[in-house]
């Protein structure tokens, strides 16, 4: 065993000891020394080994019969020397730490104040190799009497079953944990010493698991030796059990948690808190998914395999959870269940009626979706006729196609394999949605829709009555052009997918042109036509009429008809006003009245343009502000078959600071059509 290791020294203790109460040296001190009384003044050395010599030193010591020690007497017969100052005596082999007592022949007592102290160099011998917590463990050596304590690591037992000089019987705590001990001494000088080989702390052993394969929350039996010693079982998964069904030295019997996973559970000592991991291993016993019919939505799909009547409930993907209550029907190998309407196609998820959840990997859950296969035609055009090809098209509810919000729910022809619909006109090339009575929305592949685009016109600028090019793409599919002013043509020269060549009619005007498809689909190109001769106007402040009339302003014409949105010819944009003056004695004239007169402080000019009809050449017309028939502030000039602008500065137009009222009227009361366009203040 290994040597001791002194961790203090203790200073040699002097004592005062009397049957009395000492307090000083005085009369009554040199009276109780006359009389006789035994006085002990000192003893020592302190810290003197067993079988080596102590003395006491006092007065009238010749009184004392013996001394008497912890666990030892000393007889006066044993005595080496005594005097009446003076006792020096051999410490027995015996002798323990503690207060040294005189005994007097006259039958009194003198007992120190201090402990009398050993310098005792303690011995093991031998220690029990292998032990239970709890269990009884034997250390053999020499002077075990003098051990005070023994260290189990952090463990320190104080309290000892049995002690004698040669032999220590102790218990070993529950926390105990495999380690060498330490063994703490008394005396003088106390020590400690560790034992040269480790106390083996005896641990749970396992033999068997049974059954290998099991179930959440059915009994599982544990085998072995040295199984009480368990206090807690720690499956994989995290589930811990530490309330046995039964539990001996042999054997526990526990309930699998809900949440353990496959391997080895581990075995966790009592006290110690040791782990104890052995090689057999549990296989958790979960429901297993062989197969998963494919259906349509809302309708039953049936999953089969073993373990199924553990389930409680099934989520679909896209998270839609259909719980036992509500499954059609349910057994060990199979589940009858309605697919939600909104499920998505990929991996169910099964729980357990112990809540842990099963994933079903390798088969997957599929639902029956429409499916293009192709669209003929593959370029489509709006308003044309799209078919489209594949399977369970039956299904489709709606189409929203690319570009629109707007669904299409009314279809030509519709079968699992075909549908038929017109693409609307708003329709761009994209991937149409197609969604299902369930509201599922399937993506369709990209449709192509195709429009007319113009990418250049020439020669720039051109005359009316000369023909203009306009290059660009799918322009076959135009069956009209529209130019500024109202000029329509529907007769072309040449006209392919990629060009149209026309002939420039009369009452073209620069700007932009208006292509009309065979499906009516109305297409405005960046790209504007120039046209020789007519330019495009200044922008009006205040418009009495631009391609409208304004709200303000209402119809008091008289002696003819008007045409308030008439499309024959057009100065700007594509609308004009038309009037056709008859000659009935009533001077007719196209008339504007305001509801709410209006201010011209802001403005400086007044301006109209006007396009004369067949037989209109030098007619004229008056100009009339707020019915100041007899005075006109102006009188213009019809030109036949062409546009005609006239500007006037407000302050040529007579009093016309406020204006409710305007008028062209026929000065001779001839007949005829006139159109108007761009009538305002600037």
């Amino acid at each position: 065993m290994k040597n001791f290791y002194s961790i203090r020294t203790l200073l040699l203790a002097l004592f005062v000891v009397s049957l009395g109460f000492f307090t000083s040296c005085g009369d009554d001190d040199e009276n109780a020394l006359a009389g006789g009384q035994v006085q002990l003044l000192s003893f020592g050395p302190t810290g003197a080994k067993h079988g080596e010599e102590i003395r006491f030193i006092g007065h009238n010591l010749d009184q004392v019969e013996s001394v008497e020690m912890q666990g030892a007497t000393v007889a006066k017969a044993q005595f080496i020397e005594q005097t009446s100052t003076l006792i020096r005596l051999t410490v027995p082999e015996e002798a323990m730490a503690g207060k040294v007592t005189l005994k007097l022949s006259t039958g009194d007592n003198i007992v120190s104040k201090t402990d009398l102290s050993f310098e005792v160099p303690i011995t093991v011998t031998d220690v029990t190799a292998e032990a239970r917590p709890g269990g009884t463990i034997t250390i053999t050596g020499t002077k075990l009497t003098w051990v005070d304590s023994v260290g189990f690591g952090n463990e320190i037992v104080k309290q000892f079953i049995s002690q004698s000089a040669t032999k220590i019987e102790l218990q070993v705590p529950a926390n105990a944990k495999t380690g060498n001990l330490i063994i703490y001494g008394g005396g003088e000088n106390p020590t400690f010493l560790e034992t040269e080989e480790e106390l083996v702390i005896t641990l749970p052993e396992v033999t068997s698991i049974a059954p290998a394969s099991i179930r959440h929350n059915e009994v599982l039996t544990i085998t072995g030796t040295n199984l009480d010693l368990v206090g807690q079982v720690n499956f994989p998964g995290g589930g811990q059990v530490t309330t046995f069904e039964s539990q001996s030295a042999t054997s526990i019997t526990l309930k699998v948690p809900t949440t353990a996973t496959n391997g080895a559970p581990t075995l966790i000592a009592k006290g110690s808190l040791v782990e104890v991991k052995p090689t057999q291993t549990v296989s958790i016993i979960l429901p297993v998914i062989s197969n998963i019919t494919t259906v349509r939505h809302t309708q039953n799909t049936t999953i089969t395999g073993t373990d199924l009547d553990k389930i409680k409930e099934i989520t679909f993907p896209g998270d839609f959870t259909v719980a036992k209550a509500n499954f059609v029907s349910q057994s060990a190998t199979q589940i009858v269940v309605a697919v939600p309407a909104m499920a998505k196609p990929g991996a169910l998820k099964f729980k357990t009626m112990h809540d842990f959840t099963v994933t079903s990997a390798t088969n997957n859950f599929n639902v029956l979706l429409p499916s293009v296969s192709s669209y003929a035609p593959e370029l489509v055009a709006p308003n044309g006729t799209l078919t489209i090809n594949g399977t369970n098209l039956d299904l489709i509810q709606d189409i929203t196609f690319g570009g629109m919000t707007t669904k299409v729910s009314a279809f030509l022809n519709k079968t699992a394999t075909r549908l038929q619909v017109t693409v609307p006109t708003a329709a761009q090339t994209g991937m149409p949605k197609f969604t299902l009575a369930s509201g599922y929305v399937v993506e369709g592949p990209k449709l192509t829709v195709i429009m007319p685009t113009v990418s250049s016109i020439t020669p720039a600028p051109v005359s009316p009555r000369a023909y203009m090019t306009i290059n660009g793409a799918n322009l076959n599919l135009v069956k009209s052009v529209k130019f500024t002013g109202g000029a329509e043509v529907t007769t072309f020269l040449t006209q392919s997918e990629s060009q149209i060549i026309l002939l420039v009619p009369t009452g073209a005007q620069t700007g932009k042109l208006t292509l009309t498809t065979q499906t009516n689909v109305v297409v405005v190109p960046d790209v504007e036509a120039e046209i020789v001769g007519v330019t495009p106007l200044p922008a009006i402040a205040y418009a009495l009429f631009a391609d409208e009339r304004h709200a303000n302003w209402g119809d008091w014409s008289f002696g003819g008809t008007r045409v308030w949105d008439a499309t024959d010819v057009a100065r700007m944009g594509t609308k004009s006003a038309k009037m056709t003056y008859i000659s009935t004695g009533q001077y007719g004239a196209i008339r504007f009245h305001a509801t709410t007169p209006i201010s011209t402080a802001a403005y400086s000019e007044f301006t109209f343009s006007v396009y004369g009809g067949s037989g209109t050449n030098d007619k004229n017309l008056n100009v009339v502000f707020n019915e100041a028939y007899s005075s006109p502030a102006k009188v213009v000039k019809v030109v036949e078959g062409k546009w005609t602008t006239y500007t006037f500065p407000i302050s040529e137009l007579g009093d016309i600071a406020t204006v409710s009222d305007f008028l062209l009227q026929s000065a001779t009361d001839w007949p005829g059509d006139i159109y108007l366009d761009h009538i305002g203040f600037r």
